[in-house]
């Protein structure tokens, strides 16, 4: 019963990651980089990445890195991938009015970027080691 309650945990933190970054991310495009609401808008975004990769480890973990927890993982980090690459792409080239900062924009792109890259590498690494 305890193994259930902690994938129902680590799903709801999942989730709440990618909504965390979907809906967080598109706030950091109209202020300056230097502001302080700035500032905490782009920590609950690295909240949201924190809660969606822990929710990964956390399965990981649990199972001992089981094969079919690892197939469940690499789906959740495609889907991880898919909202941090759509909030990428918006931040790069999606969001062109005119009162959006130009810098603000590149920040909030790249990190989402590295989100990207950071998801394809842990695919990687979850059927490279044993």
């Amino acid at each position: 019963m305890q193994y259930v309650l902690w994938v129902l945990c680590c799903l709801l933190a999942y989730i709440g990651g990618l909504v965390i970054i979907a809906r967080v991310t598109p706030g950091l495009l109209v202020r300056q980089f230097d502001e302080g609401w700035f500032m905490g808008i782009a920590a609950l975004d690295i909240l949201g990445a924190l809660l969606a990769f822990g929710a990964i480890f956390v399965l990981f973990a649990l199972f001992n890195g089981a094969l079919g927890i690892r197939i469940l993982n690499v789906f959740l980090l495609i889907g991880f991938g898919l909202i941090a690459g759509r909030m990428s792409l918006y931040c790069f080239r999606g969001a062109t009015r005119a009162k959006f900062v130009q810098s603000s924009r590149i920040i909030a792109g790249a990190f989402c970027a590295f989100l990207v890259f950071s998801a394809i590498f842990y695919m990687i690494q979850l059927f490279a080691t044993k």
